[in-house]
Parts: structure tokens; C-alpha cells; sequence
């Protein structure tokens, strides 16, 4: 249940999804800061972005924990990494992705009222939220995707592990 945030808008942004995510693979191809997304990787960025925008009512939602969000989003991380998607790329795809929502949030509202105006803003804050979250956990979960593979290639003890990937950084300790 949504409670106070305007079902109306997050009902716009599901069903066009696939508006949003084009003009999002836009600003990825076109951005110097995410030069991975590339042609040949297109389809499986597409899809990653596409099950945030079409699932926005369930991750905006009040009755999300942050457990969900955890779970879901650091096996995200772990994704990206095995994919060679770099940290850095990671982040910055999921801020242009905040922002060309938001965007397109503001350009198709037609904010005719205070309410409607509260309600737009309201939504801006769980879409925040949401994002924060996201990142937070996709980041635990890459650098425990990381630690894992340093500890494959390289025989590495915990111990010198240890000193390098934190005790607190991953999301399934």
C-alpha cells in the first residue's frame, strides 16, 4: 500500500517504463562517466533498469522493509560485478537513473494543487529514500562479490583480507 503517495504517479511511471528507460540509455551511452554501457551490453542494463521503473509502486511503498531492499539490491551488486560493470559506473548509472525518473516525474505532472504538489513531493522523498538504499546495498553486496573473488585468485588469508574489505562490509555477515 502506497498510503499518502499519489498512486496516480507511480501507475504513470510503471506503465511507461520503457520511455524512461530509452531516455535513460541515452544519458548512459552519451555520459564520459559510464563508458562500460556500451552497445554490446545494452540488453542486460535494459533489463536491470527496467525491473527498478516497473516495480516502483512495490519499492516505494511503506510496507517495503529495508530488509527487501538489502536482499534484493546487494545480489544486484554481486550481479554487476561478475558482469565488470566498475563501482564507480554502478553509481552513476543509478544517479541518472534517479534523475531522468524525476524528470520525467515533473515534465508529465500536472500540479494543479497544493495536494497534488504535496503528493509529488512526498514521492520524490520515498524515490530518494529508495535510491539511497539501493546504492548502499548494491555497494555491499559488489565488495563482498570483490572480496570473494580476491580471496579466489589469490589464496589471500582472512586475516590479510581482512585488511583491506572491513569486518561491516558485507550484507550477508
Amino acid at each position: 500500500m502506497l498510503h499518502l503517495i499519489s498512486d496516480k504517479l507511480v501507475e504513470l511511471v510503471e506503465s511507461r517504463a520503457d520511455q524512461i528507460i530509452k531516455r535513460w540509455m541515452v544519458r548512459l551511452l552519451s555520459d564520459p562517466t559510464t563508458s562500460f554501457f556500451s552497445e554490446h551490453n545494452q540488453d542486460q542494463i535494459r533489463k536491470k533498469g527496467v525491473s527498478i521503473i516497473k516495480y516502483l509502486s512495490k519499492w516505494v511503498s511503506y510496507d517495503t522493509s529495508r530488509e527487501d531492499v538489502g536482499r534484493n539490491y546487494a545480489n544486484e551488486g554481486k550481479s554487476l560485478f561478475d558482469m565488470g560493470v566498475p563501482l564507480c559506473e554502478v553509481s552513476r548509472a543509478l544517479v541518472l537513473l534517479r534523475r531522468v525518473l524525476w524528470l520525467f516525474v515533473v515534465d508529465e505532472s500536472a500540479l494543479e494543487s497544493a495536494f497534488q504538489l504535496h503528493q509529488t513531493r512526498e514521492l520524490n522523498d520515498r524515490i530518494i529514500l529508495f535510491f539511497d538504499r539501493a546504492q548502499y546495498y548494491i555497494i555491499r553486496g559488489y565488495t563482498e562479490a570483490m572480496h570473494a573473488k580476491m580471496k579466489e585468485l589469490t589464496g589471500i588469508a582472512d586475516s590479510d583480507a581482512g585488511k583491506i574489505f572491513f569486518e561491516n562490509s558485507f550484507y550477508n555477515k
